[in-house]
């Protein structure tokens, strides 16, 4: 049976390989992440786990998603309600009308997972003494992937994305608990903590790093 990561823990299985976030096909979009990291108050090297889960770097990644992070249309929809954008699905692949390029649509990815992530760390922060750094980034990563309810957990609300130029900001069910995909983007950090430290939260930007191609086993559970 295949192995899922968007299913509740135990995370015990190993699934396909990942890349480990200081490979030069993730640190090719450190520039970004320390830009929309500082930009958000978010570690940059949260902003690169994620990227190696979702894409392993490449922004022509997936089918029916789009782009570093695999945006949906729900999401992007979300996105320019409440920045009055007019972005497509097709500007995260470097293919649209607004952005052209692989770098543009990188940066455009990251910018929009930066405050996504940021606002909701945020609340689940001031929501319950139980979070913790490596707890957050567990919960905060799952509810990227997909609010999976895990236990008895009850759903909260909070705002992705703030209103802009008149737009309007619409509130986003999440779930306090994770996923392996949380367990995941959490392993990823901590195997490169030397480089960026297991805090959700930006101190400093990331320095360049030269490493080889190395990589992390993918933790999952056979369903």
């Amino acid at each position: 049976m295949a192995v899922k990561i968007e299913i509740c823990p135990p995370c015990n299985a190993e699934g396909r390989d990942l890349h480990d976030i200081r490979n030069s096909a993730i640190q090719k979009w450190r520039a970004h992440a320390n830009t929309y990291g500082k930009k958000f108050g978010v570690n940059p090297g949260f902003l690169l786990s994620v990227i190696s889960i979702e894409t392993g770097g490449s922004v022509t990644a997936g089918s029916s998603y789009y782009g570093l992070y695999q945006i949906g249309k729900d999401m992007l929809d979300t996105y320019n309600k409440a920045k009055k954008t007019s972005y497509t699905l097709d500007d995260f692949r470097g293919k649209g009308k607004l952005v052209t390029t692989e770098d543009g649509a990188g940066k455009l990815a990251i910018q929009v997972f930066a405050e996504f992530i940021s606002n909701l760390l945020y609340m689940l922060d001031g929501t319950s003494d139980i979070y913790g750094d490596e707890r957050l980034i567990k919960d905060s990563a799952t509810n990227w992937n997909g609010s999976l309810k895990c236990g008895t957990d009850e759903a909260v609300y909070f705002y992705p994305f703030t209103a802009e130029n008149g737009g309007t900001a619409t509130k986003r069910a999440t779930r306090t608990s994770f996923t392996c995909y949380g367990q995941n983007a959490y392993n990823l950090m901590n195997h490169a903590k030397s480089w960026c430290g297991t805090s959700p939260w930006y101190s400093s930007d990331l320095p360049s790093v030269t490493f080889s191609t190395t990589y992390r086993k993918l933790m999952g559970r056979e369903a």
